[in-house]
């Protein structure tokens, strides 16, 4: 323990680096198994994101309203007739960046759920935040047709974080959970505006009460929330391959 520690002393006078420093705290806190916590804590916490997002789904599965997925989503796009909304026969509903089209699920384009209603909002949303010219949703348009294609990148993250152990492998994963976090985070950002977004117009429409907008206002703020684990869960990896990289 003693030698471990003085080579973290010779590591943090030769990297002069407020981050050798952390790592340095983080050390004298965990002790000898420092990676393997990170490891298992940055997994856990992605992991953790996934499994809220399916919680979440079915706690509000049977919190029923008098409308369904369709026509909410429709009334809130009711001033922008250059996005589209069709029904799509799989298990997903998302928001086609390329095409402007709004695809919702099936079972939310008929179920009136506040889970079904909620889906399709988020998307309605990151519509309107695309439609007001988005750099960012702009920038993905080019590469993806879908914003939803951006949750494979954490997946990939937990799959680095268990291959990657000697330091030029870390190197690598170090610079790609710097662009994966990156990512996330304008994720997160796009998500941020797309719920506030539906936040100001549900206030103005009548096929949802006042109960049920504060339970989709709800929805949405945790889906956010559960990004936010996602994301702290790669900042930990960063930190996690940078130890690896200075031989911790």
């Amino acid at each position: 323990m003693l030698v471990q520690y003085l080579k973290l002393l010779n590591s943090l006078q030769k990297k002069q680096s407020l981050v050798a420093f952390f790592l340095v705290i983080i050390y004298i806190i965990i002790g000898d198994d420092m990676i393997n916590v990170l490891i298992y804590l940055s997994d856990g916490l992605i992991i953790l994101g996934f499994i809220g997002y399916f919680l979440l789904i079915l706690f509000y599965k049977n919190k029923l309203t008098d409308t369904d997925g369709f026509n909410i989503t429709k009334d809130i796009l009711n001033d922008f007739d250059s996005i589209n909304i069709i029904e799509n026969n799989s298990y997903f509903t998302i928001y086609n960046i390329k095409r402007k089209v709004i695809k919702i699920a099936s079972k939310c384009y008929y179920d009136k759920s506040i889970s079904s209603l909620s889906i399709p909002l988020m998307e309605a949303g990151i519509s309107i935040v695309d439609n007001k010219k988005n750099k960012f949703i702009s920038f993905f348009s080019i590469i993806i047709s879908n914003l939803k294609y951006l949750y494979i990148l954490p997946i990939c993250a937990i799959f680095f974080n268990s291959i990657f152990t000697s330091s030029i492998d870390a190197k690598i994963g170090f610079y790609v959970l710097i662009l994966f976090s990156v990512i996330s985070y304008i994720f997160i950002s796009i998500k941020t505006d797309s719920a506030l977004v539906i936040s100001n117009k549900l206030s103005r429409i009548k096929l949802v009460n006042k109960d049920e907008r504060m339970k989709i206002n709800n929805f949405l703020d945790k889906i956010i929330l559960f990004d936010k684990f996602i994301f702290i869960g790669e900042l930990i990896m960063i930190i996690r391959f940078l130890a690896v990289m200075l031989s911790i």
